[in-house]
């Protein structure tokens, strides 16, 4: 026998008749004619090399063969009906691991409403986070498995990607609170007065910000006097609040940080480009139910930050 010449279609009506033992009760039921449902059947009988179902009065009888189908069907029919049914997801119950890379910044700005929603939502199930810098290099991650969803700067993905706007995050300065040097200045900062400031900047294989900031400052014939490089945002504000250093910062992390009394912003006289946060996942996972309802969480929980901004 040939497997190549059976398709699930003429399982099923086989299975279908072996239970019912009438054409024309089963070609009802599936929706064949009945000339259509009895061609079926002969070529059935062909691959089996067995009449399969023969008639004795008004009745079709199974073949000892049909029997024994009949029996494996009844154990194989119901996985292949399972086959199309749709992927089920209930986050309330669901001990799914969902896998996230972040950016420090994104991951400063979003992850604690994002777990905190999550924990509300999905008790039982586990996240786990990876805080990645932003350089190309970790973008094939999600392609070994690594992770499924990223978030942060996305500025260059593969075409096949998906990717979402979250929001856009303005560019800003911090100094420490008690900055001498600015302590006194009145008004937004000039441009030459910024680059005369010492600068802590952010370092990385693909610098984000400092490409940014400095090539709008190349083009005035200006260059920043850095004396720092660090790879994460996160230690920058301990490290400003006890020095005369200075950092350029995203807007909401340096409102979070200016909150807690370790810096404060100081306005400019000089607008920069906006930068992006976005959300980037491989197509691999688009549909899956767990990773949609995930999306949706993120989305969501950024929409509600901006609006009680």
């Amino acid at each position: 026998m040939h497997i190549r010449k059976l398709d699930i279609g003429m399982l099923w009506a086989l299975y279908m008749l072996l239970e019912k033992k009438s054409i024309s009760g089963v070609a009802r039921e599936i929706g064949l004619s009945q000339p259509a449902l009895s061609h079926s059947l002969g070529k059935m009988r062909e691959i089996f090399n067995d009449p399969l179902l023969i008639r004795e009065g008004n009745q079709l009888v199974l073949t000892p063969c049909a029997m024994s189908l009949r029996d494996k069907l009844e154990d194989l029919m119901p996985s292949v009906q399972n086959l199309f049914d749709p992927l089920e997801f209930d986050p309330s119950t669901s001990k799914q691991n969902l896998k996230i890379a972040i950016t420090d910044h994104a991951g400063q700005v979003l992850l604690p409403e994002v777990l905190r929603r999550l924990a509300k939502l999905a008790p039982e199930m586990e996240t786990t986070i990876s805080i990645i810098p932003n350089r190309q290099t970790d973008l094939a991650d999600l392609d070994e498995g690594r992770f499924d969803t990223r978030v942060g700067w996305l500025k260059t993905l593969p075409a096949n990607w998906r990717k979402r706007k979250l929001c856009d995050e303005r560019i800003v300065l911090v100094c420490a609170p008690d900055n001498e040097q600015l302590a006194k200045k009145k008004g937004k900062l000039s441009p030459k007065e910024f680059v005369d400031l010492r600068h802590v900047a952010l370092d990385s294989d693909r610098p984000i910000y400092p490409n940014i900031v400095d090539s709008l400052l190349a083009k005035q014939g200006l260059k920043r006097k850095v004396v720092a490089r660090v790879s994460h945002f996160a230690i920058v504000p301990y490290i400003i609040a006890k020095s005369d250093l200075c950092a350029i910062f995203p807007e909401r992390l340096a409102q979070t940080y200016a909150a807690q009394g370790l810096v404060k912003v100081v306005d400019l006289a000089m607008e920069f480009p906006d930068s992006e946060i976005s959300m980037a996942w491989h197509p691999r996972v688009h549909y899956d139910p767990a990773h949609m309802w995930l999306r949706k969480v993120i989305v969501e929980t950024t929409k509600d930050m901006l609006a009680a901004r």
